[in-house]
């Protein structure tokens, strides 16, 4: 019998459990290692390992069991389940009879532990808009991105976009692969250069009506992986100039 469960640690998926050998005859019975191997849907070998029992044998009526710790990539994620094989055999003693067992012993189902990915993200965005009369406008930015898994996201399709309350561009700046590690908060800090955004308002009479919309947004990937969480989050900046 096989007990095992896939959790989400330290970059990879581990599958934790035992491997159990009952003994429901009469005899002892001598026990060979393990061969334990994991398999994608596509019958691709995703790990290998050899396991030994607790002893080498297990006498009548009892039983005998092996722990499991196998590690994964995470690009075991891009499966709906994974099967484990097992191979390895036993000896009747009494009558020296060897009996080899390979056999699939599971299917993981990994549907769950990606449901374990769907958590709220915690993203904060500071902006500050610096303008002379002259031109030279810029905007300076914070995105902060607090990653609330055990397991690394990389920023993926990042964006940052300065527009108007009723959505015309007034400019774009795609952000660089940003590695947020598991647990941490990390920055983005840059600028993004809008040239004369004092002609700019005022050709569209945005001066003195309407401040302007701040919009970051991306993917954030489980490297290696499908498996992505989409994001997109604003703020509106009052526009104050300078004549220095």
């Amino acid at each position: 019998m096989a007990h095992l469960e896939p959790i989400l640690r330290d970059n990879k998926i581990t599958v934790l459990g035992k491997i159990v050998m009952q003994n429901p005859t009469e005899s002892p019975l001598d026990l060979d290692k393990i061969y334990l191997d994991i398999k994608d849907e596509n019958k691709v070998v995703l790990a290998s390992v050899v396991l030994d029992w607790e002893r080498p044998n297990v006498i009548s009526r009892q039983e005998l069991e092996a722990p499991v710790t196998i590690n994964l990539g995470l690009s075991a994620l891009n499966n709906k389940t994974i099967a484990v094989f097992i191979r390895t055999g036993f000896t009747y003693k009494a009558l020296s009879l060897h009996i080899p067992i390979e056999s699939k012993v599971a299917v993981l189902h990994l549907d769950s532990l990606k449901e374990t990915i769907a958590r709220p993200l915690n993203i904060n965005i500071f902006t500050r808009l610096r303008s002379t009369i002259f031109g030279n406008s810029s905007f300076e930015f914070i995105l902060g991105i607090t990653n609330p898994l055990s397991i690394d996201l990389a920023l993926e399709d990042g964006e940052i976009r300065i527009c108007t309350l009723e959505g015309k561009d007034i400019s774009k700046v795609q952000l660089s692969r940003t590695l947020f590690k598991g647990s941490q908060s990390n920055q983005i800090k840059g600028s993004v250069k809008i040239g004369n955004i004092w002609g700019k308002l005022i050709r569209n009479e945005l001066m003195r009506r309407h401040p302007l919309k701040f919009q970051a947004s991306g993917n954030l990937r489980i490297p290696n992986t499908d498996i992505f969480i989409p994001f997109k989050i604003e703020s509106v900046v009052e526009i104050n100039f300078s004549f220095s």
